[in-house]
């Protein structure tokens, strides 16, 4: 089944209120005006962390504003994450090419970085992730590499994925299990067990070549992330305009299905209407009952971004 919510820009939210799905969609952060170019939001206990621009974006709780966290300036960071079993904060300092480890938010100083992890010279590192034992993963995008550390300079060890995957953008843990999302391959690797070298690869249905960036009818699918929510999964796709080539950049940019098979055979459902037109949906941060998207605009000025709330409407769950 397809979700039939035919809107633009301008009228996008009167016609998410008007048009009944299992969805409700809603524009979260910011309240006004748009962040910098955001790709990643987190939450840890009330307060919320938005990675937008050369400074992290910080809010104490959601009724505030954001503000600029006076941590360090990064370079173009990607994701940020905090480890419970250490105390500390995390971010890929992604045009910097390091990880930082830093005590607190509203302070300028950072406990360590680190350029080189597992012996592997970190070049653009993306997604940080921290599974339920401490173990932190990171994600080398050029020659995909999932990193894993307990903490910078600690227990170091890495997982060569070159062989199935290139350009890959994001990391995600689900029941235990590390998915990495290999967007110009369209394909996703779950690793079951990182110390003894377990995986399955799925490949995306109709992928015509291999690429960063596309649209649907020229590239097949880029995953940008893929989360699982309220029993689906759900997958993002970099297409936007400039990488379209004419064509239609906004189908399949977002899509989601109950299983693995569905993905490899196209038996997916379309879900792009539900965001705005030509905007480029990246990583998704699944928060209590709700599903975060973050988004920006490749073409626009500082590429202005917002974060979307998903949620499931009251009458799904009768």
């Amino acid at each position: 089944m397809k979700l039939s919510i035919g809107c633009s820009l301008v009228c996008w939210t009167a016609a998410i209120a008007a048009e009944p799905t299992d969805l409700v969609v809603s524009r979260y952060a910011p309240a006004t005006g748009t962040f910098s170019g955001c790709t990643h939001i987190l939450f840890q206990g009330e307060r919320e962390i938005v990675t937008a621009g050369p400074r992290l974006q910080i809010r104490d709780r959601s009724t505030e504003s954001f503000r600029d966290s006076p941590v360090l300036s990064f370079e173009d960071p990607h994701a940020v994450a905090f480890n419970p079993h250490d105390g500390l904060y995390y971010a890929t300092d992604t045009g910097r090419h390091r990880i930082i480890a830093f005590r607190g938010l509203d302070d300028e100083q950072f406990e360590i970085s680190a350029d080189t992890i597992a012996g592997e010279k970190l070049d653009r590192p993306h997604d940080i992730v921290i599974d339920g034992d401490g173990w932190m993963y990171a994600l080398n995008p050029n020659r995909p590499m999932v990193i894993r550390f307990r903490g910078l300079g600690r227990d170091e060890s890495s997982f060569d994925l070159a062989e199935h995957l290139r350009y890959s953008r994001a990391l995600s843990i689900v029941d235990g299990t590390i998915y990495v999302v290999g967007s110009s391959a369209g394909r996703i690797v779950a690793i079951d067990d990182f110390s003894n070298g377990e995986y399955r690869v799925f490949t995306s249905f109709g992928k015509k070549r291999d690429a960063p960036a596309g649209s649907w009818s020229t590239t097949g699918l880029v995953p940008n992330d893929v989360e699982f929510y309220a029993g689906k999964w759900y997958v993002t796709s970099y297409f936007c305009p400039t990488y379209a080539d004419g064509s239609d950049c906004n189908a399949h940019k977002f899509i989601r299905f109950s299983t693995w098979d569905e993905f490899e055979n196209g038996e997916w459902e379309d879900i792009s209407e539900v965001l705005p037109r030509d905007i480029v949906p990246y990583y998704m941060t699944v928060h209590e009952d709700d599903l975060y998207v973050a988004t920006f605009a490749h073409e626009g000025d500082g590429q202005p971004g917002r974060i979307y709330r998903i949620r499931q409407s009251p009458s799904a769950s009768r």
